[in-house]
């Protein structure tokens, strides 16, 4: 049994319009402010889990890499 639920009938007590926005440090798509984040909310810097993760391991990589290089010469 399968219910459909109109959405747009619903009004919400509040209106998310005006929350403040960023742009993620790592994938550059914008991301709105969080209640989880209201304290801390000027240092954050990524949307997620995964872009802070992927972020941190990027220029490790990439140090690596230019350190073998000159090795080899």
């Amino acid at each position: 049994m399968t219910f459909s639920v109109d959405w747009t009938s619903f009004d919400m007590p509040h209106k998310k319009v005006n929350l403040p926005e960023k742009n993620c440090a790592y994938c550059q798509r914008p991301f709105c402010w969080r209640r989880k984040w209201a304290r801390d909310w000027e240092n954050v810097r990524y949307c997620s889990q995964r872009c802070k993760r992927a972020a941190k391991s990027t220029p490790a990589a990439n140090l690596c890499a230019s350190a073998s290089v000159e090795d080899e010469f």
